[in-house]
């Protein structure tokens, strides 16, 4: 192959992927020409969480700490990265921009880079499907900027936002069945880097690509079944596909048994008994209709812009385009194909809440599918209908000047119809990711109790532990782990010190608590029992009620209380030094707790412990 020809190959992936990354770039208004090392989504929520997950490979890489477990959060009985969301491919990856510029900065780069890897994947996926250029671009950038991939980056999920690895593993199994020699190879090659790299970025989508594969394995069987004829080349392009799948099964199976069965692995319902597999469907009409989402998915996760799109959203042009271009060429096997693995997805999405006979009442109870969210399925239906119209709009073309209309008209009709509501989203909101300063003072080792506690709503110490090099353990965690079944002993305690922080909006009737006899003496046995060797409790900090909790002045009274001990005021917090003999508890009533803090406001924050400790008992 000459230069020339070498170079038309890659250019136009290559400018798509130069396109996305512009497009991408200007989604974050100036966050890219200002302070993309101290500004993202926000440092709480699940930002927070990925940007723990995206320093700690970093971190075990420069240590020699494990790649995969890690006893720096939920102190001391430590995390299974594997069995979480932890897109150890990209933190991996990325460890060398976390090492130079910080762990805000390696979760705004995997940000940006979700949509031009989207963009350059479908194209060169799409070039395999269709010698149309026109859908090739269109169809490439609303892969890419597709509402899934928009309300994944406005809430920092990058496991969702990062499909571009699924169009690589659709261009591997086509390579790899493929009758020339040297591409079948190299397809063979790309399907295993690929599934490896979806393993490492997200499992669940991962075994969505499983059910997908088994949905088209039933059409093709039916198919069979109906003709009463089986493709003589069908042996052959299982005989193609066997090595790579091989391979892939060999490589992964001891990640995939640490995930299942390693320590702390998640078993059953991961979001605990409470959890109702239901309500991660969707309806019809938010496949089809755009409405903004502004409330519960945003607000857990800190963001503070515009509302978003709902990540399901195909729109109303791609699916009738979808439908209309399948029922002309049916007879196309691709085409047909790809039409009832979109139909068939799309029936899965659907949730027994809306639909009274939606199917996944029943497949969705499976133990490998029941911690699956099923509406996430809807990127293969995406992905599919884009193949459809591709090749459905390359045949209007070869119709010549009104074809290439009518192919034009198509594209026009599935692309605004998303397109519109996305732009109303747009730019992305970004905030200043603070860090209170004992945590960027760089104390020496220790286990910290942080306030807030951290837990599955506030989640900001994880920020600080991340951005601070994990220069201490900590109690508390945030993801399915930190549901309270899985707390073991000390789940009482956990439940205490997340009310301080979150109360008063707790569910049910519980307040904000107070010092008293029973809940020190579940708090003091927790301290003891984990090796806690500090308590720290910022005494100014200001942001997101999701990074700074409810105001911490009460908290440290609280913690003067429990620990029958005065803290020390360094680097503007309240720090509790913990000895292995703690003092006794010393407990003085919510009227003095209130004077306490009033004094602390009007002297500093020094005052505080010793007004706490001279009040009578």
């Amino acid at each position: 192959m000459s230069a020339r020809s070498s170079w038309r190959a890659w250019g136009e992936p290559a400018s798509l992927f130069g396109v996305g990354l512009l497009g991408s770039a200007a989604l974050w208004g100036r966050l890219w020409v200002s302070s993309p090392t101290t500004r993202g989504v926000c440092g709480c929520g699940d930002p927070s969480l990925f940007q723990w997950f995206l320093a700690w490979p970093a971190h075990a890489l420069t240590t020699g700490h494990s790649l995969v477990f890690s006893r720096d959060l939920f102190h001391p009985a430590g995390i299974n990265l594997l069995a979480n969301t932890s897109v150890l491919g990209l933190g991996v990856v990325l460890a060398p921009l976390t090492w130079l510029f910080g762990p805000v900065l390696t979760e705004n780069v995997a940000l940006l880079l979700a949509i031009p890897v989207a963009v350059g994947a479908m194209d060169l996926l799409l070039r395999r499907v269709t010698d149309s250029t026109a859908a090739r671009v269109v169809l490439s950038l609303l892969y890419g900027f597709s509402p899934y991939v928009i309300a994944s980056l406005a809430v920092s999920h990058l496991m969702t936002a990062w499909i571009g690895i699924l169009p690589l593993i659709a261009l591997g199994v086509v390579d790899a069945v493929d009758t020339d020699r040297r591409r079948s190879r190299r397809g063979q090659v790309l399907l295993v880097l690929a599934l490896l790299a979806q393993f490492f970025v997200s499992t669940e989508l991962l075994l969505l690509c499983a059910v997908v594969v088994a949905i088209v394995l039933a059409i093709l069987g039916v198919t069979w079944l109906v003709t009463w004829h089986v493709p003589q080349a069908a042996v052959a392009v299982a005989r193609r596909l066997v090595l790579p799948l091989g391979v892939t099964a060999i490589l992964l199976a001891l990640p995939a048994g640490y995930a299942l069965w390693g320590p702390r692995s998640l078993k059953g319902n991961i979001w605990g008994p409470g959890f109702n597999p239901d309500t991660g469907g969707t309806s019809v009409l938010d496949l089809l209709r755009p409405h903004l989402v502004a409330a519960r998915l945003t607000a857990i996760t800190g963001y503070s812009g515009p509302p978003v799109v709902q990540l399901q959203l195909l729109g109303w042009g791609v699916v009738l385009a979808t439908a209309a271009i399948a029922m002309w060429r049916w007879r196309d096997a691709v085409s047909r194909v790809a039409a009832l693995t979109a139909a068939i997805c799309l029936l899965l999405s659907l949730s027994p809440l809306f639909v009274g006979w939606a199917p996944w009442q029943w497949i969705g109870r499976l133990p490998i599918l029941q911690n699956v969210l099923q509406f996430r399925i809807a990127v293969f239906a995406l992905l599919a209908a884009i193949v459809v119209i591709a090749r459905g709009v390359r045949a209007l073309e070869r119709r010549g000047r009104l074809g290439v209309a009518c192919g034009a008209i198509v594209l026009a009709g599935v692309a605004i119809p998303v397109a519109v509501p996305v732009a109303q989203s747009l730019p992305l909101r970004t905030v200043h990711v603070a860090v209170p300063a004992w945590w960027r003072a760089g104390h020496g080792p220790g286990v910290v109790l942080a306030y807030p506690f951290p837990g599955p709503v506030l989640q900001s110490p994880l920020t600080w532990q991340a951005d601070g090099a994990f220069a201490q353990a900590m109690l508390g965690g945030s993801g399915p782990q930190s549901t309270p079944s899985r707390a073991g002993v000390d789940a009482p305690a956990t439940a205490v010190l997340v009310d301080l922080a979150t109360c008063p909006l707790c569910s049910g009737h519980r307040t904000r608590p107070t010092a008293t006899t029973a809940n020190a003496v579940l708090v003091r046995a927790m301290v003891v029992r984990d090796g806690v060797t500090e308590v720290v409790v910022p005494v100014t900090f200001h942001g997101h009620f999701l990074s700074t909790g409810q105001p911490p002045a009460p908290a440290a009274v609280f913690f003067t209380e429990v620990l029958g001990t005065a803290p020390l005021v360094a680097d503007d917090a309240w720090v509790f030094r913990v000895t292995s003999s703690l003092d006794p508890a010393h407990l003085v009533g919510p009227a003095t707790a209130a004077r306490c803090e009033r004094v602390a406001a009007a002297l500093g924050p020094s005052a505080l412990g010793p007004c706490v400790l001279a009040a009578s008992r």
